[in-house]
């Protein structure tokens, strides 16, 4: 497998796509994913944030974050950091517990695995996805990894969502809405009625992240999805609210690792 950060996807299996890490050079803002993820770290410790709390994260350990968490991971010394992510669609994760008769599942959890056999499950799973096999074989390796993770692992109960302010939803709402677009704190005024001047704070105690930041995870997230498509880059830009070609390019590499050319490029 090629160091650095890679993207792998199968066009007959669009609910995953596979990330790989090993590299000693990186670091990601906070940030959010619309799918389900599910890692595994090979190498390195590192320092993994979520819901305002740091975890350290060592090798062995497996990951999972439901969608929308804000988080961030990063690699504490400037040794070799190496891991894997799966990303899963929500609506294959949602057939799968419906399948298993078993609640929606809300929370993250961060476990060192002592069943080594579900770990080398795991791994192999995330490992075949970058080969050629039929999809037919790497979807039955997913489906075996989770009924083998529900079966043997204590899932702890999902988060209670806290309960959102009806104006901090309507910022949110619009956020997601408008996300293209050029977004004022006068605007989130307007539509909340929120003072603009509090809007920054009760948002960020609220998600954990202030309303610009939010808004570039939108944008992001969007712009992978079209990328995915072969749109030409500097289209994707301009539709997601980059004028600035450089800009976008540093922002997306911040959230991805990548560049938006390498991404739009892989497999």
């Amino acid at each position: 497998m090629m160091k650095g950060v890679q993207f792998y996807r199968d066009k007959d299996l669009p609910y995953f796509e596979l990330k790989t890490c090993d590299t000693s050079q990186l670091s990601y803002k906070k940030h959010a994913h619309e799918e389900y993820s599910l890692g595994i770290v090979d190498k390195g410790k590192s320092s993994f944030w979520y819901e305002g709390k740091w975890k350290e994260v060592s090798p062995k350990t497996i990951i999972f974050i439901p969608p929308d968490l804000v988080h961030s991971c990063n690699p504490q010394q400037e040794d070799q950091w190496k891991y894997k992510m799966l990303f899963i669609n929500t609506t294959w994760i949602h057939g799968f517990m419906k399948s298993k008769e078993k609640p929606i599942y809300n929370g993250p959890f961060v476990k060192a695995i002592s069943d080594y056999g579900i770990f080398n499950l795991t791994n192999k799973m995330l490992e075949d996805l970058t080969e050629h096999t039929s999809p037919l074989e790497k979807e039955a390796s997913i489906i075996t990894v989770f009924d083998k993770m529900t079966a043997h692992l204590e899932w702890e109960k999902g988060k209670r969502l806290k309960k959102k302010l009806p104006k901090l939803k309507i910022i949110k709402e619009y956020v997601h809405s408008n996300f293209s677009e050029k977004i004022t704190l006068d605007h989130l005024t307007e539509v909340s009625g929120i003072n603009k001047f509090h809007i920054i704070r009760l948002f960020k105690e609220e998600f954990n992240i202030p309303p610009h930041t939010y808004q570039t995870l939108l944008r992001i997230n969007y712009a992978k999805e079209q990328l995915r498509k072969h749109r030409p880059i500097t289209e994707v830009a301009l539709e997601v609210g980059f004028y600035d070609q450089s800009h976008f390019h540093k922002v997306f590499k911040s959230q991805t690792g990548i560049t938006p050319d390498r991404y739009e490029k892989l497999m």
